[in-house]
Parts: structure tokens; C-alpha cells; sequence
């Protein structure tokens, strides 16, 4: 009966110990963000930054960088050095609206890529605000999604 016992608390523990490698492989598996999380912690930032007296988040390269492709980052600053680009290319717009609410469609994963719908709704009453529907293409760079390009 010792012996039963013995051998029953061995296969336990063989099965928690097996349990917790899986649990912790499957964990370590999955992207640190969802696209629409990346997309929409995005443009909660940068609409806030929009929102600051004399607020340029494209001039804060750091955060930009946590959220942006490198090859993204890299057209942007040939852009600026050009001055090609006379919108703001992550709003698609020369001017915003502070009231903006920020709101994704389900990405459309394939592989390393992900595409999505952003919508800035205005809250301001009708004709007062306005709203911007942008397309967003996300890559997967080291598990986290970034914006590689807006449309």
C-alpha cells in the first residue's frame, strides 16, 4: 500500500510539473499585444500629445519608436527632411480634433501582418467636430505589433 501511495504522488507530481511547462511555454508563445491593443494604445497617445500646447508627438522619436516600424520611422524622417508631407500622416489630416474617441475593427492576421480599421469619432455635437476612418497595416517585430503604415 506504501508503495501505491509512493508511486500515485510521482505520477502527480510528473503531471503538475508537466502542466507547468506547458502553461508556461504557451505563455511565453503569445505576442506581448494584440494589433487592435497596438493601434489603439497608439492613437490614444498621440492624440494626447496632438492635445498639448505645442504638442508634435512625431518630435518625441523614443515613444514613437515603441509603437512605430523602424521602416516607417525611417519614411517619416525623409518626409520631414524633404517637408514632402504637409498632413499629419498618422491622422491623415492637417488638423485634429481633441474630442476624438479612438476605436479599432478586429485585425485581419496573416503571418507577421495585420490590418485594421481605426476610427476617430468626434464628440462634439454634429458639424462641430469631425471624425477621421483610417486603415492601419501592423507588422509583428520581436512579438510586438507596430505601425508600419497608414492609409
Amino acid at each position: 500500500m506504501k508503495n501505491e501511495i509512493v508511486k500515485n504522488v510521482k505520477w502527480l507530481s510528473f503531471a503538475v510539473l508537466l502542466f507547468c511547462i506547458v502553461s508556461v511555454s504557451n505563455a511565453a508563445a503569445k505576442p506581448t499585444n494584440s494589433p487592435e491593443q497596438a493601434a489603439k494604445s497608439f492613437y490614444q497617445w498621440y492624440v494626447k500629445e496632438l492635445n498639448k500646447e505645442g504638442g508634435n508627438p512625431i518630435d518625441s522619436k523614443d515613444m514613437l519608436g515603441a509603437y512605430v516600424s523602424k521602416r516607417l520611422l525611417k519614411q517619416i524622417q525623409k518626409w520631414r527632411d524633404a517637408e514632402e508631407y504637409d498632413a499629419d500622416y498618422f491622422i491623415n489630416a492637417q488638423d485634429f480634433d481633441e474630442s476624438w474617441r479612438i476605436s479599432t475593427t478586429k485585425a485581419v492576421i496573416v503571418k507577421n501582418t495585420a490590418t485594421l480599421k481605426v476610427a476617430l469619432k468626434s464628440m462634439k455635437p454634429k458639424n462641430q467636430g469631425f471624425s477621421q476612418n483610417l486603415t492601419v497595416k501592423l507588422i509583428r517585430d520581436g512579438g510586438i505589433w507596430k505601425i508600419d503604415e497608414v492609409k
